[in-house]
């Protein structure tokens, strides 16, 4: 329609020209020193018109010759990029399909090519993670943080997940406190740095790095306050197994007064009391969380404070809860041992005898066997043990 449009113009302007040659042709004299010229003025406009056309066409082309080069190089870019565009998208496809192998020559063989070399990079790094071939994976890594200018965060979180999912979790620490140090607020490096800590029984940087979580909104406080908790647990635990009592009261003393109220985190410090000796302050503790709450563990631990004047005391404090436990097997277990621990046989046989019919264990028959050793009952002592040890092994044997 356009080329339609011009012809028209055209020949509107040739045909007003035509008629005004045949109206008044006009005169026009171009004189330069001796030189002069003589023509008509319509003859002269339209060589004029002429000489103009054949000057811009002749710029044109001299422009179209002198950026031929560049419009070349910038097409053969611009084919690459696409292809590059092309095997990123085979190459992500084949990544999700589970053809490692492939997936990561696809990636490669254009990455240069890219205008996104990052997520070239980035995917390779998984497929070589996917083979076990850490070398080739960190060495993607190191290409997608050069290539690309501003990416250092993003890097390095992909490098910590890969470090997590092959179970380097020393070097998977490192590059999250790296990256913890270049940006303090990122919520994403601080949930996997507390997952880490977690995963490692790393307590104290677990605890190290909750208020971040709770400024930063990465968890809810319910959450939080959960996993300070497990921390506090794991602390504790971690101190009864080295059998550190400075580090156990310090994480005992870094607890709030609700934790210290816990089933949880009374149980593995009341153990480190008891293996310290400090038998009065067990004791203290689990009366008091025993006269509001129940807890087969603690009370079982109050069985093994057998030490001190005041046993009689005691048995008479656990028989008060047999009010509302009056079948629980632990309970009994207690009763009996504290019972023994007085010399009281007929009551801790009787206590040990109504354990083992709601809840038989090994253990219980063994305590029960040294009463009637203590009655003389050799015979049925001996009997006892043995049925003990039998119940023994049947408890711990593996699942077939």
């Amino acid at each position: 329609m356009k080329i339609l449009i011009i012809i028209a113009l055209a020949l509107i302007a040739g045909a007003s020209l035509m008629w005004l040659a045949e109206y008044e042709s006009g005169f026009v004299l171009l004189q330069y020193g001796s030189w002069s010229l003589e023509t008509s003025l319509i003859i002269f406009v339209v060589a004029f018109l002429i000489l103009v056309v054949a000057a811009y066409l002749t710029l044109r082309s001299l422009v179209f010759v002198k950026q031929t080069p560049q419009k070349l190089a910038d097409w053969r870019l611009s084919r690459r990029q696409h292809r590059a565009g092309q095997a990123l998208t085979r190459g992500l496809i084949t990544l999700e399909e589970g053809r490692w192998a492939e997936a990561e020559r696809l990636l490669i063989r254009h990455a240069s090519n890219s205008e996104t070399p990052l997520l070239h990079y980035l995917a390779a790094a998984r497929a070589a993670q996917k083979q076990n071939a850490s070398d080739r994976r960190d060495t993607y890594l190191r290409l997608a943080h050069e290539t690309t200018e501003g990416a250092d965060v993003a890097v390095g979180v992909v490098q910590a997940e890969l470090q997590i999912a092959a179970e380097q979790k020393e070097q998977a620490i490192a590059t999250l406190q790296h990256l913890r140090e270049m940006s303090p607020k990122h919520p994403y490096v601080l949930q996997l740095l507390q997952q880490t800590y977690s995963d490692m029984n790393q307590w104290q940087d677990v605890q190290d790095v909750l208020p971040d979580l709770r400024k930063r909104h990465v968890m809810a406080s319910s959450d939080v306050q959960a996993l300070s908790s497990d921390a506090a647990v794991g602390q504790l635990q971690a101190a009864l197994a080295k059998q550190d009592w400075q580090l156990m009261s310090t994480a005992w003393q870094q607890a709030s007064n609700k934790m210290r109220q816990t089933e949880s985190l009374l149980n593995p410090y009341v153990s480190g009391l008891i293996q310290q000796g400090e038998m009065d302050q067990a004791v203290e503790l689990i009366e008091r969380f025993l006269n509001k709450n129940w807890s087969d563990s603690l009370v079982y631990q109050y069985g093994h404070i057998l030490q001190g004047d005041n046993v009689l005391k005691r048995l008479a404090k656990a028989e008060g809860w047999l009010k509302n436990n009056v079948d629980n097997p632990w309970l009994l277990l207690t009763l009996g041992r504290l019972s023994q621990a007085t010399k009281l046989w007929a009551k801790s046989e009787d206590y040990l005898r109504r354990s083992i019919e709601y809840g038989a264990r090994g253990e219980t028959y063994h305590v029960l066997a040294e009463v009637l050793l203590a009655e003389d009952k050799s015979e049925s002592a001996a009997e006892l043990y043995k049925q003990g040890l039998e119940l023994m092994l049947a408890q711990t044997k593996a699942p077939v």
